[in-house]
């Protein structure tokens, strides 16, 4: 029984961080700024649900907004990128903080397979956001004011570093009792 509630959880986890991507950057699109907050909310609820480390979801949560806030402001600063939705055109909307806290929060439930994979991180990030960030201004969710190749590459190269570091952090910030389940 506790191994199918531990394969919901990571099932569950995996498909309502895609809802939170897909809301969050349709809603976007759509001039809907808290569609993202609320499948954020889904998500941690999800999490609660399922009896998650909840200091560790904090702990990664903050440490992926941090690592966030701070990319985000690189791009932004440098013209490279201009989201939909921003309230101030320094910062990054509320609905780019749900996504980074959302992937932030998989790398200890969906993505925890990454732990001790940092080369098979450093590849998924790299691809991965570089995906994301294609379809996100695709659909309409940013601009890439100095051309797309430009942010891509960025891209590739920010997240190919920052993702290893969050599963490194997410590997730090388990307690040992969830360690040992």
């Amino acid at each position: 029984m506790k191994k199918d509630m531990a394969k919901a959880s990571i099932i569950g986890n995996f498909v309502i961080f895609q809802l939170l991507w897909l809301a969050a950057v349709l809603g976007a699109a759509e001039g809907f700024q808290w569609l993202g907050l609320g499948a954020l909310v889904v998500l941690l609820a999800w999490s609660w649900f399922c009896r998650a480390d909840m200091a560790a979801d904090r702990r990664i949560i903050g440490y992926g907004l941090t690592l966030g806030i701070a990319f985000e402001l690189l791009l932004i600063g440098s013209g490279l990128i201009r989201y939909e939705l921003q309230w101030w055109a320094a910062m990054p909307p509320i609905w780019i903080l749900c996504l980074w806290a959302g992937f932030a929060q998989t790398l200890n439930h969906s993505l925890a397979w990454l732990k001790n994979r940092l080369s098979l991180a450093a590849v998924f990030g790299a691809v991965g956001s570089v995906m994301s960030m294609y379809a996100g201004i695709r659909f309409g969710a940013a601009q890439a004011p100095e051309g797309l190749q430009p942010l891509l590459v960025v891209y590739a190269l920010g997240w190919s570093m920052m993702v290893p570091a969050l599963v490194w952090l997410a590997g730090r910030s388990t307690s040992p009792a969830t360690e040992a389940a």
